[in-house]
C-alpha cells in the first residue's frame, strides 16, 4: 500500500485504487490529530505509519460509532479519554447573580488586549484535563477570533485589579447551529468562589435577551468541577465522544 501527501491530505492507495484518506491537525497542545475516510483498519494503520512515524496520532469517535471504534482498535488505537456532550438551558444560569464579580473588571477580550487574553486562555487550558501543554500562537488565536462565530458580547473576561491578573473567562461561539460554550474557567486562586458561574450567568443573560433557549457544550468526564457547574446550570448529557491514541 502506497501512502503519500497530496496538498492538505494524505492518501493511501492500493495500486490505482484510493483506499483511504486522512486530514491532520497539530493542535496547540502538541497533539497530532487525524480524521480518516474511508474507514478501514488496514489503510488507517498505513496512514498512521506515515503521519505518526515518530509521534502518537490521536482521533475521536462518537460513542455510538461502535463499528468505527472496532476498526480503529484493529489499526492499533486505544481509548485515551472520554468527553460528554451537554445541552444547557439558558434560563437557569441567566438568573444567577454576579456578586462573585464584585471588585473585578469584566469586559470583552478587546478591553484587556487580545494577546494578554490569549496567554490567560493558554494558562487555563493547560490546566484542564486533555489539554495539558496548550500554547496557542498569535496567528492561531487571530484566525479563531476573526470569524462570524466570535462575539465579544458573550465572551466575558474578569480582571482582578488588586492582584493585577485575570480571574476567569467564559467563551461562547455563536455558530450557525446555535450557541456553543467553548470555555468556562477560573484561574486557580479564584476557584470555588463563584467566579466562573457568575461569568457564565453574565453571558447567558445576553443569550436570553436575544431569544436563545439552549447552549451546547462538552466536558471531559474526569473534570468533576466543570461537571458540577454544568449540572448546577441545569445541563443534560446528550451524548459523548471517545478520544483514541495510536502510539508509533
Amino acid at each position: 500500500m502506497e501512502v503519500r501527501q497530496i496538498e492538505d491530505r494524505w492518501e493511501a492507495r492500493g495500486g490505482e485504487r484510493l483506499v483511504g484518506t486522512a486530514h491532520m491537525w497539530d493542535r496547540p497542545d502538541g497533539k497530532r490529530f487525524a480524521w480518516f475516510n474511508p474507514i478501514e483498519s488496514e489503510p488507517i494503520a498505513a496512514l498512521c505509519d506515515a503521519i505518526g512515524a515518530t509521534r502518537p496520532v490521536y482521533t475521536v469517535s462518537d460513542i455510538h460509532e461502535t463499528g468505527l471504534q472496532r476498526r480503529l482498535a484493529a489499526a492499533g488505537f486505544v481509548g485515551d479519554r472520554y468527553e460528554h456532550d451537554w445541552t444547557l438551558p439558558v434560563t437557569t444560569a441567566a438568573d444567577w447573580n454576579d456578586a462573585a464579580l464584585a471588585g473585578f473588571e469584566v469586559g470583552p477580550p478587546e478591553r484587556f488586549g487580545m494577546d494578554a487574553v490569549r496567554r490567560f486562555n493558554d494558562e487555563v487550558c493547560a490546566d484542564s484535563p486533555g489539554m495539558r501543554g496548550w500554547v496557542s500562537s498569535a496567528e492561531f488565536w487571530a484566525e479563531e477570533h476573526s470569524g462570524d462565530a466570535y462575539d465579544p458580547a458573550v465572551y466575558p473576561v474578569a480582571w482582578d485589579p488588586a492582584a493585577e491578573r485575570f480571574a476567569g473567562m467564559v467563551r461562547i461561539w455563536m455558530n450557525e447551529s446555535g450557541p456553543r460554550l467553548g470555555l468556562v474557567a477560573a484561574a486557580r486562586p479564584y476557584r470555588g468562589r463563584g467566579v466562573a458561574g457568575a461569568l457564565l450567568g453574565a453571558a447567558f443573560r445576553v443569550l436570553r435577551e436575544r431569544g436563545h433557549t439552549k447552549v451546547a457544550t462538552e466536558c471531559d468526564a474526569a473534570n468533576l468541577a466543570s461537571k458540577g457547574l454544568l449540572e448546577k446550570a441545569g445541563g443534560t448529557i446528550v451524548g459523548g465522544t471517545i478520544q483514541l491514541v495510536r502510539h508509533p
